[in-house]
């Protein structure tokens, strides 16, 4: 196996572990990418030298090898450069920050979810990755205020989906993955630290009203208001295996009222929506093991060989759960690890 090994791109600035003359000099890199609406970030710590550090909205590519091949763990933008005697530091930002300074509006009728967020995602720069269709919307209207990345983000909440981007930069608006396990740790000879739990979930349902009487009246009525909302309602709650209980209610479920949907159906299918977002995230805290590069947000993962009788054993074993933030970490003191928020 060959060793550790990173190569980072800032602007004209270049780096890598196989330092030629010229290049810059690292002291640590920290990437991080995340579907829980702040977008990714990455901070590179330089050595001070008489080279001009990088203007913000300069290009940024960090690629690190754990031993198997080097990856693209963050593409992004410089956001920030600090300099002082000792250090100077470079933060960036993904493509989701360009569309966090996105300002926009807009009417759209009879399109999808996704078909809206590829034009936002485009209009920001950025660089479509998978994007799922999810639901039509009759009518949707994107007012001035919350700029693209909350509208994406909602959108995201609507359809159960979420929202991030891979280390090329692109962007994801996609259903929680499902099926095996995309990687496997070994327990005893690459995890570091767990930090696992199953808390009692603070919402464990959801209730979807929606207006118009296009369920009670036909499509051309649909723009009518109506006095009972029965027709547009649409409810799911989680159950205790976990599952989606489609027309049930929690014991702790919330209420949502979304004037585009205007279907008993579209309800319904927005609320086992909500619904399943909550069963794609079974436990919650990290962990943490030697350098990952693969690993990106959205990705299913494992541990096998967990010794018998561990704490962990039992969130643990056999279990396959989802990523929802992975950050990489390449120092001098800690080497290179990656840790896999949950």
């Amino acid at each position: 196996m060959a060793g550790i090994g990173y190569s980072v791109t800032i602007g004209s600035l270049r780096a890598s572990n196989k330092a030629r003359q010229g290049q810059a000099f690292i002291r640590s890199i920290t990437s991080e990418l995340t579907m829980d609406g702040a977008g990714g970030r990455c901070t590179v710590e330089l050595v001070p030298s008489d080279a001009a550090l990088p203007p913000p909205g300069e290009t940024t590519t960090i690629a690190l090898d754990g031993g198997d091949g080097a990856v693209t763990v963050f593409t992004g933008l410089v956001l920030e450069a600090r300099a002082a005697p000792d250090t100077s530091i470079v933060i960036g930002g993904d493509a989701l920050a360009k569309l966090a300074r996105l300002d926009v509006s807009g009417a759209y009728e009879q399109m999808s979810a996704g078909s809206i967020v590829r034009e936002l995602v485009k209009k920001a720069g950025g660089t479509p990755g998978t994007i799922d269709d999810g639901p039509t919307f009759p009518s949707y209207v994107l007012h001035r205020g919350p700029r693209a990345l909350r509208h994406i983000l909602q959108l995201g909440e609507q359809c159960g989906f979420d929202v991030f981007t891979d280390g090329e930069g692109k962007v994801y608006f996609t259903a929680p993955k499902q099926g095996g396990a995309d990687h496997t740790f070994a327990y005893d000879a690459q995890v570091l630290r767990t930090q696992l739990g199953k808390p009692l979930p603070a919402i464990d349902g959801f209730e979807v009203w929606g207006e118009g009487a296009a369920s009670s009246q036909g499509e051309k009525k649909a723009h009518w208001l109506v006095d009972d909302l029965a027709s547009v309602h649409g409810k799911a709650a989680l159950g205790t295996s976990g599952k989606v209980q489609a027309g049930s209610t929690g014991k702790s479920s919330r209420e949502v009222k979304d004037g585009s949907v205007r279907a008993g159906a579209d309800a319904s299918d927005q609320a086992k929506a909500r619904v399943g977002a909550l069963a794609a995230r079974p436990l919650h805290g990290f962990i943490e093991v030697l350098g990952a590069p693969a690993v990106k947000p959205g990705d299913l993962i494992k541990v096998d060989d967990i010794p018998e009788g561990h704490p962990v054993e039992a969130l643990l074993s056999g279990k396959v759960l989802r990523v929802r933030s992975v950050r990489h970490t390449l120092n001098a003191r800690t080497g290179f690890t990656t840790r896999m928020e949950l």
